[in-house]
């Protein structure tokens, strides 16, 4: 292989562990396992954290919840658009259905009726971010009706933060949440909660509510919580060391010309496997445990880094993402200096690049003691 992610098993569980402990045994763990897991594999993640007493999955498609059926019964909680067979195939499969528009519930009690079954769904509250959600005063109306909606079971209510490491507007979007849960509660309909997601875990207990909902914190892309680690490596190798003269260019459009005579070796990894052009200019790499910069843009499928200096060959490692010795690439780090989001730097590389699976024993020892909690989704 020219290039590859390593993603260590162990470090997933352990991170699992540091939620829990962080979160408390009262507060369930519902982790977010859509785009494939950001890019480490949904069903090898289901897989572990099954074996781990995860308390459901949410995902974005019936396509993923399906592949999660195949590794585990926990619950999942379907939370993008579904097509009308889409949506009959979901309670064929005992999926929760989101109700995030008023319109939907009439559908989906229509289409659990025909098939003579509930339809298990969660009330997908505004609360703020304004995109997929209902108000306040929709979400109610459902839950009064039940005569007219006696095929659904609304088993929980949830919303979606909008700026989750802001604490003032966590706040304000928990108040406004808050204005659902009292008025549901007043009429006498207790449901159990979710809000918070990985950048609420460090500022924002009084959002936990009965379950958080965890995607970067499990895969510990960001250190928000103590002793969190990072699960996966990008790796490609040397494909050709070469020797460049001073003032001549590299790559297309020659936009790095060579300051000195310089050796630089060409890496079997570009934006076709997920390293975006935006980092052009921008992006290291480790070779032979030293940080080197990319040099001139970044092709298709193939990069240029300066190793002067470095002892790399034909077949030597390049660390993309990860680490290499003393030195370490953070996802966060690829992500600042292209102006992306860490998700989409993780997606990129999941959608092209094989998967190498570490430490699966080692992550079958982890806290085989770990606490509890009550399932915020049902079966």
């Amino acid at each position: 292989m020219r290039a590859w992610l390593e993603i260590d098993l162990a470090a997933v569980s352990r991170n699992y562990d540091r939620i829990r402990h962080h979160i408390g045994p009262h507060v369930g763990v519902i982790a977010v396992v859509k785009s494939d897991a950001y890019g480490h594999g949904i069903e090898t993640m289901a897989a572990l954290l099954q074996k781990r007493g995860i308390q459901g999955f949410a995902v974005i498609s019936l396509e993923e919840a399906i592949q999660i059926r195949k590794v585990s019964k926990a619950p999942v909680l379907i939370m993008g658009y579904l097509t009308d067979q889409e949506i009959e195939e979901a309670i064929r499969q005992g999926c929760v259905l989101s109700l995030y528009d008023a319109e939907l519930a009439p559908l989906y009690q229509q289409i659990a009726a025909r098939l003579g079954r509930k339809a298990v769904v969660q009330l997908k509250i505004e609360s703020g971010l304004n995109r997929l959600g209902m108000s306040s005063e929709e979400a109610l109306a459902i839950l009064e009706n039940k005569e007219i909606y006696k095929n659904l079971t609304v088993e929980a209510a949830y919303s979606h933060l909008s700026t989750s490491s802001n604490p003032e507007e966590n706040n304000a979007q928990y108040e406004r949440f808050g204005k659902f849960i009292d008025e549901a509660a007043a009429k006498g309909f207790e449901l159990p909660l979710h809000l918070a997601n990985s950048h609420a875990l460090p500022n924002f207990r009084i959002g936990f509510l009965n379950a958080v909902r965890v995607g970067l914190a499990l895969y510990g892309v960001d250190e928000v919580i103590p002793g969190l680690e990072p699960s996966l490596t990008c790796k490609t190798v040397v494909i050709q060391r070469k020797r460049v003269k001073a003032g001549e260019g590299i790559s297309y459009n020659k936009l790095f010309r060579a300051p000195r005579d310089m050796d630089v070796a060409v890496l079997g990894l570009g934006y076709a496997e997920g390293l975006s052009q935006a980092l052009t200019g921008k992006a290291n790499v480790l070779i032979g445990g030293r940080k080197t910069p990319i040099l001139g843009q970044i092709c298709m499928n193939l990069c240029v880094a300066d190793v002067t200096g470095i002892p790399a060959q034909r077949g030597s490692e390049a660390v993309v993402v990860g680490r290499q010795g003393e030195s370490t690439i953070r996802v966060v780090d690829l992500a600042n200096a292209a102006g992306l989001r860490h998700h989409e730097i993780l997606t990129r590389f999941g959608k092209t690049l094989p998967r190498i699976y570490l430490n699966e024993d080692k992550a079958a020892e982890v806290g085989k003691s770990s606490s509890s909690a009550e399932p915020v989704l049902v079966s």
